[in-house]
Order: structure tokens, then sequence, then C-alpha cells
């Protein structure tokens, strides 16, 4: 009789084991599950948020390269229209008509004025060419003349970097020797070319009005 209610109790105790581990092992299971679906929705938003991360830094990238673009043509377009009054000319002349732009018709209304004359002076010319005692010139200058006294004269050379030097005491004509004395020309003349010279750096003007200036130009013979 003993040995029955032991093996009854024996069977009792096994089944109720077997029922905390089938318990357990399910709730193990569900956790799992619960665990993997909110991984899952992680993997997703990250996706998602690095899906719209992406696609606005394409945005912002395709923007600047649009700006840069842009702003490139802009440039293009502004140096094409600055250099297309210019194409038709030199560089000499375009310096002259900048030279006569700066010193004479930002300081004289000179529109009546329909032509510019140019003299181009060899180093070791005379500075008056009437006098046989007159000093030479050190240098290459250039004469730029109106067609009238009243228009004025700059006697200059250029230094090559954007800055000239200009003669002030060289006037526009020089006296005759019938209305001068040329006893002392040689000294008149060295003072000319050694005093009250002025460097002047001309500055890069409005290329439309500078090229209207070059269409004046002329060459003395």
């Amino acid at each position: 009789m003993k040995k029955i209610i032991l093996a009854i109790s024996i069977a009792g105790l096994l089944v109720i084991l077997v029922g905390c581990n089938s318990n357990s092992s399910s709730d193990t299971n569900t956790s799992q599950s619960k665990d993997n679906e909110t991984q899952n929705k992680n993997e997703e938003t990250n996706t998602s948020d690095s899906g719209d991360n992406t696609e606005s830094s394409n945005k912002k990238n395709d923007n600047k390269k649009q700006e840069k673009n842009n702003d490139s043509n802009k440039n293009l377009q502004s140096t094409d229209k600055k250099k297309s009054y210019l194409n038709n000319f030199n560089s000499e002349e375009i310096e002259y008509a900048r030279v006569w732009y700066q010193l004479i018709s930002t300081r004289n209304d000179l529109k009546g004025i329909r032509d510019v004359y140019v003299t181009e002076i060899p180093k070791g010319s005379k500075v008056n060419p009437q006098a046989q005692n007159s000093a030479v010139y050190k240098e290459n200058v250039v004469k730029l003349e109106a067609p009238m006294r009243a228009g004025g004269s700059i006697t200059y050379s250029s230094n090559g970097d954007g800055t000239i030097n200009v003669y002030n005491n060289i006037p526009y004509k020089w006296e005759s020797s019938q209305t001068s004395d040329y006893s002392k020309m040689d000294k008149v003349t060295r003072k000319a070319i050694e005093d009250n010279i002025e460097t002047i750096y001309i500055k890069p003007h409005d290329n439309k009005q500078v090229a209207k200036l070059a269409n004046k130009i002329k060459y003395s013979e």
C-alpha cells in the first residue's frame, strides 16, 4: 500500500515539473518573439532615417552644384561682356585709350574730339626735334594729343605693370626758334625729362568707354 502511494506521489510530482518547464519555455519563446519584433521595428526606423538623410544630403549637394554652375555662368557672361568691347583692338591701343580716358576725358569735357593722335618716340630721340642742342629721351615714350592745343596732350612711358611715368613738363608743341630762346634749349629739355615726372596707376576703366576712345586712335606719320 505504501509503495502504491509513493508511486502516485512521484507521478504527480513529475506531472507538475513537466508543466512548469512547458510554461517557462513558452514564456521564453514569447519574450524572444517580442524582442525580435522590437529589433525589426528599430531596423526599419534606422533604414528609413538613413534613407531620408541620404536623400536630404543628395538634395543639398545638387543645390550647391547648381549654385556653383549658375555663378560660373554669370562670371563667364560678365567676362565675355567686358572683353567683347575690346576684341577689335590691340594691347597698345587699349593702353592709349585708357591713359587718355583717365588723364584727359575724366577731367575735361572733350566730347567734340574726333581723333586722338599717337606718336611713338624711340629712346634716343630729341625731346625738342627742332633744336640741335636738345636733350634726348632715355627711354621709349608715347605722346598722345588732341587735334587742337585746348584738347591737351600727354607724354609718358609705360612700366609694364599698369603704371606709367608722365612727363608733365613736355608741352603740347615746342615753340619755334623765332619765338623762343634756343640757346638754353639743352637745359630746358633736360629739365623737361628729369623734373616733375609723375608715376600714375592706370585703372581698368569701363571697357565700353575705352572702346569708344580706342576707335578714335590715329597714328601720327
